[in-house]
């Protein structure tokens, strides 16, 4: 029995160590305590129902997943994480983003499906280096045009989404069609 115990403690010693050395941390406490070392942190099914405010204090923070919560907001404090480059708030219930999204103009990879929004920020065109883009499964009908200012878009996901016909083929003009997926929830299958 203490064999397991001593092998339980070398195992949890090892992977602290682990995240302090990738900067990777599962843990906001750990991660708080490292301060600026920090690169990704995974608060995953933690039943958050907001951002912690202590998130924001990671200023060299480059991957922020926050998957399967109930958060509602992303708020205008997302600002202060100028170094993101992934955000992942897929699978919550997000029904408002603040415009100060746009602000993070490093971001590469914006996960915002299976969530309750409706409006998709016009500063979504801020985001110059955005790659990629999921809002599967939400309220949007309606993209903004200034998403065509997003050069560097090479997968826009929308597949099973509210946008109607004559939206998804503005939608398509606004991108390079090769990088849209969009299958939209009213089907015509009888036509």
């Amino acid at each position: 029995m203490r064999f397991a115990y001593f092998i339980a403690l070398f195992f949890l010693f090892l992977g602290t160590g682990y995240a302090q050395e990738n900067g990777v941390y599962k843990d906001l406490k750990l991660a708080i305590e490292a301060g600026d070392s920090v690169k990704v942190l995974v608060l995953r099914k933690q039943k958050l129902t907001e951002i912690p405010v202590e998130v924001y204090q990671l200023k060299n923070l480059e991957e922020l997943d926050l998957r399967k919560n109930e958060i509602t907001v992303i708020p205008d404090e997302i600002s202060q994480l100028r170094n993101l480059k992934v955000l992942d708030v897929s699978r919550n219930k997000v029904d408002t983003i603040s415009v100060e999204l746009g602000s993070l103009v490093k971001l590469t990879s914006l996960h915002l499906e299976k969530n309750e929004f409706s409006v998709l920020p016009k500063s979504i065109g801020h985001l110059s280096e955005l790659e990629y883009l999921n809002i599967d499964y939400t309220n949007v009908k309606e993209i903004p045009t200034e998403i065509s200012q997003c050069k560097k878009l090479q997968l826009f996901n929308a597949g099973h989404s509210y946008l109607d016909e004559e939206e998804a083929k503005r939608v398509r003009n606004l991108l390079p069609e090769d990088c849209v997926k969009i299958f939209p929830l009213t089907c015509k299958c009888n036509s």
